[in-house]
């Protein structure tokens, strides 16, 4: 879920890194449409060092040059060695541009704002106009109306967090007495204190309950607040424990590190939530999706889309599930490049790692962000270089998901919609790919039923007619590989689910029998009988057709697994539709067992992907 985001908001939507770690110049234009800004690529190229430079942007005093300078800055010196970040906000209430830049070469502990410069000016169309220089207190103001936060992958302390959640809760009265010598006095003050943070707490620990709780049903947040009268304000916060009980471990640090994240992501939600609106938030996550599974990182992303409606968040992401496949919005991609330079103070070459931007829009960049997030690449061909063609979506489903399961290649995969289609299709991707512009010719391997129908088509296909693309024609055997392939004086009527596994299709058809209502087959009867001769040639449709009558006299047509008809090509397809492999440990297991039982199933498939 994507919200709106709100308007009179203070938002990034350019930022200019320059001479900081691994990045010696990075321009990331945000698009002010969509609060959330995902930053990927692979380990190491240099996504944290981003969120980092946002951090010291607003966080100066983080600064450590021997770290933040590049290594190679460090050896080859120069004016220009110190982090420069250039950040470009807009006020959209007011819709007015921030130019601020904070240069680390000016910037000193006791005049941080030295740092400090920048311009405003608004837009007429393209053209910027009423340029204007900031002064530091206009520049302190802009930065005083955002409230930033920098949520990192690691190190995070659950103490500092709760802190921040206490700061501002101490009694007044607190502040009256602390110079007083009066025991008694600075005692009543602290237990005043005491009561009045147990009470928050608690109201806030109940109000984000239900922020944790749509995580986990049994999950209740609370805050013990220790009341140990030796205790002063400077250690308050770090006796304070976050209680997170699931009726099992009560301690937060008792949980695991994806658990203790999300925690901390919650916790900081929570706590900005109670800013109100009268500051503009940004907030940098490193890694949400670290340690989560796959449904807490669903419902992380859900929450990301809500809080987008009022908060701008960067985050860097090794998911898809982080991604907007669908518009891209907002998505970077990093990489890196290594070379050797010259450093005339070392006198040696220093090899370099040096983060940069893909572009995304080229084609290049595309392949890339596809293959490191897991997106299927559009390549705008009919055909692959490695294709099977098969006679309809059953063959198509129970294929995909065998190569799957065994974690073969898979070939591309196109249905026929019948075998008679097959002589067309060819002569149609022969003529496609007269003047081919891909860079392979297309191969293709079309496989046929060892029924009637298709034993005439794979007979009149001549494979050496076709000029631009590689034919080659198959007759699909049965799981035992015992089938007669003759193509002429052949009775077989074998198809894709007599290549499947009998104890399979027999597990699929129960499954939909059970649904109907229906009395079952018995496993062992049909697995018997179809490596029998006769029932072998008919086929295991066939044979469970007749079992299945048999068992149900009475509603045993309702589910047709043999005929022309359309209800029986939908039942065919539903069975098909069942064989989904994800997360089924029961038909897993069954393919386990079956795999061992008839190997050669596993050798075919390794047949059909194996295009050399």
């Amino acid at each position: 879920m994507y919200l709106e985001s709100e308007k009179n908001m203070i938002r990034i939507i350019e930022c200019k890194i320059d001479r900081y770690r691994s990045i010696l110049s990075l321009d990331m234009n945000v698009s002010p449409e969509r609060n959330l800004i995902a930053i990927c690529g692979q380990n190491n190229v240099g996504k944290t060092n981003t969120l980092r430079a946002i951090n010291l942007f607003f966080y100066p005093d983080t600064y450590a040059p021997e770290v933040d300078m590049p290594k190679i800055k460090h050896a080859t010196g120069g004016q220009s060695i110190h982090p420069k970040i250039e950040i470009t906000f807009w006020d959209d209430l007011n819709d007015i541009y921030y130019v601020i830049s904070r240069d680390m070469k000016l910037y000193s502990e006791t005049s941080p704002n030295n740092s400090l410069s920048g311009f405003s000016f608004k837009l007429d169309g393209k053209k910027k106009k009423d340029k204007q220089a900031l002064t530091s207190e206009k520049i302190a103001a802009i930065m005083g109306q955002i409230e930033f936060v920098y949520i990192e992958s690691i190190n995070t302390f659950i103490p500092e967090l709760i802190g921040k959640i206490t700061e501002g809760i101490i009694n007044v009265e607190y502040d009256k007495v602390r110079f007083s010598q009066s025991k008694r006095a600075l005692k009543e003050a602290y237990d005043t204190y005491i009561d009045g943070l147990s009470a928050i707490l608690g109201t806030f620990a109940n109000d984000i309950s239900n922020t944790f709780k749509f995580f986990r049903d049994d999950w209740k947040v609370e805050f013990i607040v220790p009341r140990n009268s030796e205790t002063f304000r400077d250690l308050i916060s770090e006796d304070v424990r976050l209680s997170l009980d699931d009726n099992g471990s009560v301690g937060v640090l008792d949980k695991g590190a994806g658990l203790q994240r999300l925690a901390t992501i919650l916790l900081n939600f929570e706590m900005l939530s109670r800013i109100g609106r009268k500051k503009s938030i940004i907030v940098c996550i490193d890694e949400p999706d670290a340690y989560l599974h796959e449904g807490l990182q669903k419902k992380l992303m859900t929450l990301f889309g809500e809080k987008s409606s009022y908060m701008q968040l960067f985050f860097t992401t090794h998911s898809k599930i982080f991604i907007n496949e669908y518009s891209m919005h907002n998505v970077f991609l990093l990489d890196s490049k290594h070379y050797a330079k010259y450093s005339s103070r070392k006198k040696r070459n220093i090899n370099v790692m040096e983060t940069i931007l893909v572009d995304i829009n080229e084609q290049s960049g595309y392949d890339k962000i596809c293959s490191h997030l897991g997106i299927e690449a559009e390549t705008f061909e009919l055909l692959q270089q490695n294709n099977l063609l098969v006679e309809g979506k059953c063959d198509e489903t129970y294929l995909k998901e065998l190569f799957n399961y065994f974690g073969l290649p898979s070939p591309n995969i196109e249905s026929l919609n019948g075998a008679d289609n097959a002589l067309k299709y060819l002569e149609f991707y022969d003529s496609y790919y007269r003047n081919n512009t891909a860079q392979y010719r297309p191969k293709i391997k079309v496989i046929f039923d060892n029924d009637p129908k298709g034993r005439e088509i794979f007979n009149k296909i001549k494979t050496d007619a076709y000029q631009h693309i590689d034919v080659s024609v198959i007759l699909l055997q049965n799981h035992n590989n015992n089938g007669n392939i003759a193509l002429t004086h052949n009775t077989t009527n074998n198809e894709i689910e007599d290549f499947m596994y009998p104890e399979v299709m027999v597990y699929l058809i129960n499954a939909l029998l059970e649904k109907k209502g229906m009395v079952k087959l018995n496993q062992k009867t049909i697995c018997q009988k179809i490596h029998t001769p006769s029932f072998s040639a008919k086929g295991i449709l066939e044979l469970c057709e007749f079992e299945k009558n048999t068992l149900n006299p009475d509603s045993g047509a309702d589910v047709p697994f043999v005929s022309s008809g359309n209800q029986t090509n939908r039942v065919k397809e539903g069975l098909a539709g069942m064989f989904n492999l994800k997360g089924n440990r029961k038909l897993i297991t069954l393919l386990e067992e079956c795999d061992f039982k008839y190997p050669y199933v596993k050798q075919a498939l390794l047949a059909l992907s194996d295009f050399q």
